[in-house]
Order: structure tokens, then sequence, then C-alpha cells
């Protein structure tokens, strides 16, 4: 679009050159010069305010049109949002279901709530106390064993040799 607009300015000066020489090297007096030179100043300021306008209600199609488009962005975002809402619901609704299929299949195992184990308490103090004195009873049995002389059962005669 820049290089348009310098050719346009280009023409136009260009083209303003060229009429001025033209009327300068002309022979005329010097009051059909000066009307032809006014007459020229007035067409050339109607074209300035032709292409103003012209501009600017281009400059203004060009900002509804960007206005359209912005719209149309919002609208794609908001449906876009929207299908993510449903989707996330969607997927929230079939979590539900499967969940409520596993509870089913499993019955009450899987509640939480319902604790079958209330009646096992496990005091670990009073366990280990237990097997230790457990070990005790045991050592001293072996030991009083250890102490004891063996029945003998049968009796082994030296040979002579």
């Amino acid at each position: 679009m820049a290089k348009k607009g310098h050719f346009l300015l280009g023409v136009l000066v260009g083209g303003a050159a060229a009429i001025g020489a033209t009327l300068l090297l002309t022979p005329k007096t010097g009051k059909e010069l000066q009307a032809k030179l006014a007459d020229l100043g007035d067409d050339l300021a109607d074209r300035a305010q032709d292409y103003y306008y012209l501009m600017s209600e281009t400059a203004e199609d060009l900002k509804n049109g960007a206005k359209v488009h912005v719209n149309r962005a919002q609208d794609y975002a908001n449906d876009w949002q929207d299908n993510a809402i449903d989707i996330k619901e969607q997927a929230k609704a079939h979590f539900d279901e499967k969940t409520a299929d596993l509870k089913s299949q499993f019955g009450s195992s899987l509640d939480p709530a319902k604790d079958d184990f209330d009646d096992i308490v496990i005091d670990g103090k009073s366990a280990f106390g237990q097997a230790k004195d457990d070990l005790v009873e045991t050592a001293e049995t072996v030991a009083e064993e250890a102490t004891q002389p063996a029945e003998a059962t049968e009796t082994v005669e030296p040979t002579d040799k």
C-alpha cells in the first residue's frame, strides 16, 4: 500500500509540475494566466478534497470490516469455550457413571465409610511384649533341658580290642 501511495503522490506532483510549466511557458496575457491558475488551484483543491473523502470512506470501511472480523473471532472463541465446557461435563458424567458401575460391581467393599476392621485392634507394644515373653519362656525351657542330664536309654559297652 505504501508503494502505491508513493506512486500516486509522484503522479500528482509530476502532473502539477507539468501543468505549471505548460501554463507558464505558453504565451498568454497576465489576466488569462491568473484566471487559468485560479481555476487550476480550485480543481486541485476539489481533487484533494475528493481524495480525502475517498480515503475517509475507505478507512471507515476497513474499520467496520475489522469490527466484523473481531466479532466473528469472538463468536468462534465463545463457541469453542462452550464446546470445551460441554466436553468437560460429558467427561465428568461418564466418569461418574463408570465409578457408579464399579461401586455396584464391588459392592460396599469400596466404601471407605464402612470399615469392617473395627474389631481388630493391634497394639504394637503389647504384641511385642507378648513375643518377648514367649521368647524368654522358650529360652528358659531350652536352658533347663540343657542343664539336666540326658537319660540313657541304651548302654554301650566298651569293647576290648
